[in-house]
Protein backbone atom coordinates (compact mmCIF):
# COMPACT_ATOMS: atom_id res chain seq x y z
CA UNK A 1 0.00 0.00 0.00
CA UNK A 2 2.89 2.16 0.81
CA UNK A 3 4.56 1.91 -2.43
CA UNK A 4 1.30 2.04 -4.62
CA UNK A 5 1.00 5.73 -2.34
CA UNK A 6 4.30 6.53 -3.24
CA UNK A 7 3.72 5.24 -6.83
CA UNK A 8 1.02 7.88 -7.10
CA UNK A 9 2.54 10.97 -5.47
CA UNK A 10 4.95 11.03 -7.50
CA UNK A 11 2.88 10.83 -10.52
CA UNK A 12 1.11 13.48 -9.19
CA UNK A 13 4.00 15.46 -8.58
CA UNK A 14 5.50 14.96 -12.54
CA UNK A 15 1.62 15.45 -13.71
CA UNK A 16 1.87 18.79 -11.59
CA UNK A 17 5.23 19.48 -13.03
CA UNK A 18 4.18 19.17 -16.59
CA UNK A 19 1.06 21.02 -16.75
CA UNK A 20 3.19 24.14 -14.91
CA UNK A 21 5.75 24.15 -17.65
CA UNK A 22 2.86 24.41 -20.01
CA UNK A 23 1.50 26.94 -18.46
CA UNK A 24 4.89 28.78 -18.59
CA UNK A 25 5.45 27.76 -21.84
CA UNK A 26 2.03 29.61 -23.03
CA UNK A 27 2.16 32.47 -21.11
CA UNK A 28 5.98 33.31 -22.83
CA UNK A 29 4.77 32.63 -26.30
CA UNK A 30 1.78 34.69 -26.14
CA UNK A 31 3.46 37.81 -24.44
CA UNK A 32 6.71 39.99 -25.20
CA UNK A 33 9.64 38.25 -24.06
CA UNK A 34 11.93 39.77 -21.40
CA UNK A 35 14.33 41.07 -23.83
CA UNK A 36 11.35 42.65 -25.82
CA UNK A 37 9.85 44.09 -22.10
CA UNK A 38 13.83 45.76 -21.72
CA UNK A 39 13.90 47.14 -25.40
CA UNK A 40 10.37 48.65 -24.94
CA UNK A 41 11.53 50.33 -21.06
CA UNK A 42 14.54 51.50 -22.90
CA UNK A 43 12.40 53.42 -25.29
CA UNK A 44 10.47 54.47 -22.67
CA UNK A 45 13.18 55.95 -21.02
CA UNK A 46 14.40 57.69 -24.11
CA UNK A 47 11.35 59.41 -25.02
CA UNK A 48 10.98 60.32 -21.24
CA UNK A 49 14.52 62.06 -21.94
CA UNK A 50 16.45 59.91 -19.41
CA UNK A 51 19.09 59.33 -21.72
CA UNK A 52 21.80 57.84 -19.91
CA UNK A 53 19.49 54.74 -18.25
CA UNK A 54 17.75 54.34 -21.83
CA UNK A 55 21.48 54.51 -23.03
CA UNK A 56 22.79 51.64 -20.55
CA UNK A 57 19.73 49.47 -21.24
CA UNK A 58 20.18 49.75 -24.97
CA UNK A 59 24.06 48.31 -24.57
CA UNK A 60 23.46 45.77 -22.38
CA UNK A 61 21.00 44.57 -25.10
CA UNK A 62 23.34 44.81 -27.24
CA UNK A 63 26.40 43.21 -25.11
CA UNK A 64 24.67 40.68 -23.45
CA UNK A 65 22.24 39.22 -26.22
CA UNK A 66 24.03 40.13 -29.27
CA UNK A 67 22.80 38.12 -31.64
CA UNK A 68 18.91 39.07 -30.97
CA UNK A 69 16.51 41.21 -33.14
CA UNK A 70 16.43 43.64 -29.63
CA UNK A 71 20.13 44.01 -30.04
CA UNK A 72 20.01 44.49 -33.23
CA UNK A 73 17.27 47.52 -32.77
CA UNK A 74 19.24 48.39 -29.60
CA UNK A 75 22.29 49.21 -31.95
CA UNK A 76 19.95 51.34 -34.13
CA UNK A 77 18.77 53.25 -31.01
CA UNK A 78 22.43 54.16 -29.87
CA UNK A 79 23.54 55.41 -33.28
CA UNK A 80 20.01 57.52 -33.23
CA UNK A 81 21.39 58.84 -29.44
CA UNK A 82 25.19 59.23 -30.65
CA UNK A 83 23.84 61.75 -34.11
CA UNK A 84 21.87 63.53 -31.90
CA UNK A 85 24.24 64.02 -29.46
CA UNK A 86 26.77 65.04 -32.05
CA UNK A 87 23.86 67.53 -33.70
CA UNK A 88 23.72 69.45 -30.09
CA UNK A 89 27.33 69.87 -29.59
CA UNK A 90 27.99 67.03 -27.41
CA UNK A 91 30.73 66.06 -29.37
CA UNK A 92 32.35 63.66 -27.17
CA UNK A 93 29.46 61.65 -26.47
CA UNK A 94 29.17 61.26 -29.74
CA UNK A 95 32.22 60.26 -30.22
CA UNK A 96 32.55 57.75 -27.84
CA UNK A 97 29.41 56.10 -28.92
CA UNK A 98 30.41 55.65 -32.50
CA UNK A 99 33.56 54.03 -31.43
CA UNK A 100 32.12 52.00 -29.36
CA UNK A 101 29.57 50.88 -31.87
CA UNK A 102 32.54 51.09 -34.35
CA UNK A 103 34.40 48.27 -32.10
CA UNK A 104 31.10 45.53 -32.12
CA UNK A 105 31.92 45.23 -36.29
CA UNK A 106 34.66 43.95 -35.42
Amino acid sequence: MTNELESVSTDSVSAQTAVSTETVNVKRSTGPTMLERLFAMSLRYRKEGNLRQASEMFWTLVQDHPDTPQAEAAKAELLLLAESYERAGNQHMARGMYERLMDLED
